[in-house]
């Protein structure tokens, strides 16, 4: 898994940088987008211990921009890049838990977009997204520090509201889901929960 997780986040990190690229270099009235945001991001537990103890990141702001490319009416190519800072939490039961580090996280993922507002248009349209991506853990506290990365599918829904033919605003519901790999963090594997790790945001979508 290893092997196959740094050269997919790599590539999807890559594959989501051009379509940003890409959507900022279209001529007008084409349809491309760019959309920065800000939200929450709700994570879910990676492991369950114990009398029910357990590991997890804590709830974060977060930031970040995405990007589409229309394919056809309807259809379009989307890129993601999100940044979320919190603390690296160890759940204990009856007093709730304990901060132990810091997490840093990036979400990365490329995929479709069905629906949306595209070609410089007004009024509501919902939309769905699906992809694949990555979400990298910078993990430090008093005894150790480690940079994982782990496959992550996505899901996600959402509205575009055209307030003009410039730019609309856009709320989405989006949920990466993937497993964290502990093998290269304490040098043994144990296998972490399958956790959904929702991101609730807001942005203005500028179409081009």
């Amino acid at each position: 898994m290893r092997n196959f997780v740094r050269p997919a986040a790599f590539f999807c990190a890559a594959l989501a940088l051009t379509i940003v690229r890409s959507a900022a270099a279209q001529h007008a009235g084409v349809g491309a987008s760019v959309t920065p945001y800000v939200g929450y991001l709700v994570t879910g537990k990676w492991y369950d211990g114990p009398i029910g103890t357990s590991l997890s990141t804590t709830n974060a702001p977060m930031l970040g921009a995405q990007a589409t490319i229309p394919i056809t009416p309807g259809l379009a190519l989307v890129g993601n890049v999100a940044y979320a800072s919190g603390d690296l939490r160890v759940g204990l039961p009856i007093i709730g838990g304990v901060n132990i580090g810091s997490a840093k996280t990036w979400l990365y993922d490329a995929g479709l977009e069905l629906g949306g507002l595209t070609g410089n248009r007004v009024g509501v349209a919902p939309f769905l997204q699906g992809g694949i991506g990555a979400m990298t853990n910078n993990i430090k506290n008093s005894l150790f520090s480690t940079n994982e990365t782990n496959l992550a599918y996505t899901a996600g829904v959402g509205a575009d509201l055209g307030i003009s033919k410039a730019f609309s605003v856009r709320v989405q519901a989006k949920d990466w889901i993937g497993r964290f790999n502990s093998e290269d963090a304490i040098g043994f594997h144990v296998k972490g929960k399958l956790a959904h790790n929702w991101a609730l945001t807001g942005g203005v979508k500028f179409a081009f």
